[in-house]
């Protein structure tokens, strides 16, 4: 079993900000999402 400090569900543009600064503060950070790519959410909605 795997142990992580913080289990983001979502990859969304909050989950992956939550995600994200976690990990800069030292987590270590797993992030769950049903999508085939994270971040995928953000490219359909006229993200970057």
């Amino acid at each position: 079993m795997v142990q992580v400090d913080v289990l983001v569900i979502g990859a969304g543009a909050a989950g992956l900000m939550c995600a994200a600064q976690a990990g800069y503060r030292g987590r270590s950070v797993t992030v769950i999402d049903m999508g085939k790519k994270p971040g995928r959410k953000i490219l359909i909605s006229g993200g970057l």
